[in-house]
C-alpha cells in the first residue's frame, strides 16, 4: 500500500512540475447516484454521492479528491427480519487521466487510492460491524462542457473490493464492494 501512495504521489508531482508550463484549472463539484454494495452475495442499491475538488494539471491529466457516502440499504431474509449494510464514508484520491473527443466532450479513467468505512447489521440485531479499508480504485467516465465554467458528467468507479461470503458472520465482516453510477456537476474556477 505504502508503494502504491509513494507512486502515486511521484506521478502527480511529476505532472505538476510539467503542469507549470500551462496553467492550472482548479475546479469543484458534487456526485450523486446510485451505489451498489454487494456483501459477498446479492447485491442492493442505494443512493448516496461525494463531493469533489480537483485540478486540471496538463490538457490529459487531471488529479481529484473525493469525500463521500451511501444511504443505508436493507434486504429482506426472513419476512420482516432484515440486515442493512452502507458506506459510512470513504475519501478517495485520483489521478485522472483523459483525453478530449471534442472542444466539449472528453472521456477520462480514474486510478487512485480509497480509505472506505462499510457497516453491517445482520438479521435481528442492533449490533452493527463496520470495517474500514484502503485500496486500489478505478473506473471510468465522460463529462460534457455545458456552459463556459460547468461540466455535466457520468461515471463508474469501483470504490472497494472487500467482499466475502462470510459477511453474514458479523465476526468476520471483511467489508463490501462498492461501486458507484453517478452523474456529476463540476465548477471550472
Amino acid at each position: 500500500m505504502k508503494k502504491l501512495l509513494l507512486s502515486l504521489t511521484a506521478l502527480l508531482c511529476m505532472q505538476a512540475s510539467i503542469a507549470s508550463a500551462t496553467e492550472i484549472k482548479p475546479y469543484a463539484g458534487v456526485g450523486l447516484g446510485v451505489y451498489e454494495l454487494d456483501p459477498g452475495a446479492n447485491k442492493k442499491a442505494t443512493f448516496g454521492g461525494y463531493g469533489f475538488f480537483g485540478a486540471d494539471l496538463h490538457e490529459y491529466f487531471a488529479a481529484e479528491f473525493r469525500a463521500g457516502l451511501t444511504g443505508k440499504k436493507g434486504r429482506e431474509e426472513l419476512g420482516p427480519l432484515t440486515e442493512t449494510f452502507k458506506v459510512d464514508w470513504f475519501l478517495s484520491l485520483f489521478a485522472k487521466p483523459k483525453i478530449a473527443i471534442s472542444s466539449d466532450f472528453e472521456l477520462y479513467a480514474l486510478l487512485g487510492v480509497t480509505s472506505i468505512k462499510t457497516s453491517f447489521t445482520p438479521l435481528a440485531s442492533v449490533v452493527q460491524a463496520s470495517s474500514t479499508k484502503t485500496g486500489f480504485s478505478y473506473g471510468l467516465g465522460a463529462s460534457y462542457q455545458i456552459m463556459d465554467q460547468l461540466k455535466l458528467g457520468a461515471e463508474w468507479v469501483r470504490y472497494s473490493s472487500n467482499a466475502d461470503a462470510a459477511t453474514k458472520n458479523t465476526a468476520a465482516f471483511k467489508g463490501l464492494d462498492v461501486n458507484g453510477f453517478t452523474a456529476t456537476l463540476a465548477y471550472q474556477f
